[in-house]
Order: C-alpha cells, then structure tokens, then sequence
C-alpha cells in the first residue's frame, strides 16, 4: 500500500473479530514502533509489554468499567491483542515518545490490513493497580501511559475522502 493510502485507510476499529494475529504480524508492528522517533535517543526510557493472555485483557477492560460504571464498556473492543508502550520519568518527553512509538504501530497495523485502536484513557486506569501492572510486565519505574489494540476488524472500514480534521487552522508564514 502507498503511504498516502495508508493515511487515508487508517481509521479507529470499533469491533474485532477473536482470532488471534500471525506472529509475523506482530512482529512487523513491534518493528514499527522500534522504527519511531525518540528524543534524545532515550530508547532505555520506553517499555512495550505485548498482551494477549485473554484475563489480563478482561482485567484491563475491568478498569474502565469501573472508571465508567456501564457494565458493558469495553475500551479494548474485543481485540486479541494490545501493546502498552510504558515510560519511565527519566528524559522528561516520554508521553512524547509513547506517541511517536503508537501512531508507527497503528500506520503499520492499516498497512497490514489489521484493524488498530489507540487506547488510553483505560491504560491511564489499568496504571493505578500495581498487581495489573506487574501482570502485564511493566519494569519497576515505568508507567503506562497508552497503547494499540490490534486485530482483524469484523468490516472492512472505507477509506476516507478527505481528512477526518477540518477544524485545525493553518497559517502560512514567509
């Protein structure tokens, strides 16, 4: 796919189908985000933990339950498989980094043809229960902070015609 078609066919999925991701899939979206921009070159600040292990996947979707109080959130909208990228304080830009790391995964995971979701609202939860976070393999002195959940999207989104965003102002100076 080109890259001006990947940025048009990459949207939110909303609805993942169960079945898990070839292993190659998960590689070259781990790639990706090891591709991405990080200032200062503070690689030793950022963590990636690879969940798929289907419990800590409901006990992440547990926090925003509770966060919400609707029973039936699901921030993870079914998808067998969620990286949280995790930064430690150090370097001072980690949130900056994380993001860099996540928009790679999710281009990567369109050009795949694999549904993608950034998440972070339930990361932001699922950080204030230190057994979750020990579950899901997060270093001493690292935090999440967000994550992309990945998957085979149930349909086929279209791509869009023109940006989602036309509220942005642009301004030409020189």
């Amino acid at each position: 796919m080109q890259f001006q078609e990947v940025l048009k066919r990459r949207v939110s999925t909303r609805d993942f189908e169960a079945r898990a991701l070839p292993e190659g899939a998960v590689k070259a979206l781990l790639d990706a985000a090891l591709y991405a921009p990080v200032g200062m070159h503070r690689y030793e600040t950022l963590h990636l933990s690879v969940i798929t292990d289907k419990s800590v996947l409901e006990r992440i979707r547990q926090c925003a339950v509770r966060a919400s109080g609707n029973e039936n959130a699901d921030a993870l909208h079914g998808a067998p498989l969620l990286i949280v990228v995790s930064t430690s304080p150090e370097g001072g830009i980690g949130a900056l980094n994380v993001s860099c790391l996540i928009e790679n995964m999710l281009l990567a995971a369109t050009d795949l043809g694999l549904g993608n979701l950034y998440v972070r609202g339930v990361i932001t939860e699922a950080a204030k229960d230190a057994a979750l976070v020990g579950d899901m393999k997060v270093p001493a002195g690292f935090t999440p902070v967000a994550s992309v959940a990945v998957g085979y999207a149930k349909s086929e989104p279209a791509p869009r015609e023109t940006p989602k965003n036309d509220v942005t102002k642009i301004d030409f100076v020189g």
